[in-house]
């Protein structure tokens, strides 16, 4: 971590200008997701962890322009479990784009040159391949030399938080919530100074109907879940304050939420 010196105004000035996710996937964050705010997304395999995690991070590089209603935020992705395709990035982009164009009033005459807004919005994301545990801990001890960077990063997602879990654990063998605690302890540090979302996918873990006090300091828990024998999925929802259930199905241009069957 190279050492930086800032007067407290510089600093004041830099937490100011940065982007909000306020906004960002309202059908989940309803209150309005904080910068500094940590969201895991767990789930069965094949239930749409990174997809969701893809759509976020579409929503969040994309410009605030008419309808469609991006952050034109910065953020980072650490890419462990090489889940993450680019060509099902810019593939959401287009369809929001595209849903954007279908709500512009014709009289407006907007014209959308779709490619020129997806190639600028890719400049927002940065990627960090991580392909072993050493790489990825390296990668959290120097966050704060990436953030200084770019004061518009605003979102930091990890896909996923336990690649290295049984790695790490070989010799040592400690539950995943103690592992991803210590691990968000590191991240914090550098996330808290700079005003950054956190967002993460984990090892599926099945929650259970018993409700449990969120751990690690999470603001939101996701649990996504195939409905036995059928083509529909549930997310299921967890804050310090609510459990909610939200029907969704997953399409080409990404997740869409059922508001109309929404269960609490």
């Amino acid at each position: 971590m190279r050492s930086q010196i800032e007067s407290g105004a510089e600093l004041l000035a830099r937490l100011n200008n940065k982007p909000s996710l306020y906004g960002i996937e309202d059908t989940l964050f309803f209150e309005g997701l904080r910068n500094t705010d940590i969201i895991e997304i767990n789930g069965e395999q094949s239930s749409g962890k990174s997809l969701l995690l893809s759509q976020i991070l579409a929503k969040c590089i994309l410009p605030n322009y008419y309808q469609i209603k991006g952050c034109n935020a910065s953020a980072i992705l650490i890419n462990t479990d090489h889940h993450f395709q680019i060509s099902k990035l810019i593939e959401l982009m287009n369809g929001i784009i595209n849903n954007a164009m279908s709500f512009a009033s014709e009289a407006m005459e907007i014209d959308f040159d779709k490619r020129t807004i997806i190639k600028n919005s890719l400049h927002n994301l940065h990627i960090i391949n991580c392909y072993n545990s050493e790489q990825f801990f390296l990668t959290l001890r120097t966050l704060d030399d990436i953030f200084l960077d770019n004061t518009k990063i605003a979102l930091l997602a990890i896909d996923s938080i336990t690649a290295y879990y049984w790695q790490d654990c070989e010799d040592n063998i400690i539950k995943i919530d103690t592992y991803i605690k210590n691990l968000l302890k590191v991240i914090k540090i550098h996330t808290i100074q700079f005003n950054i979302a956190t967002i993460y996918t984990k090892l599926n873990e099945k929650i259970y109907t018993k409700r449990n006090k969120l751990t690690n300091n999470i603001d939101y828990k996701i649990y996504l879940s195939r409905i036995s024998n059928s083509k529909n999925f549930i997310c299921t929802l967890e804050t310090s304050q609510i459990i909610k259930k939200i029907h969704y199905s997953i399409l080409s241009n990404g997740i869409k939420w059922k508001i109309n069957r929404e269960k609490k």
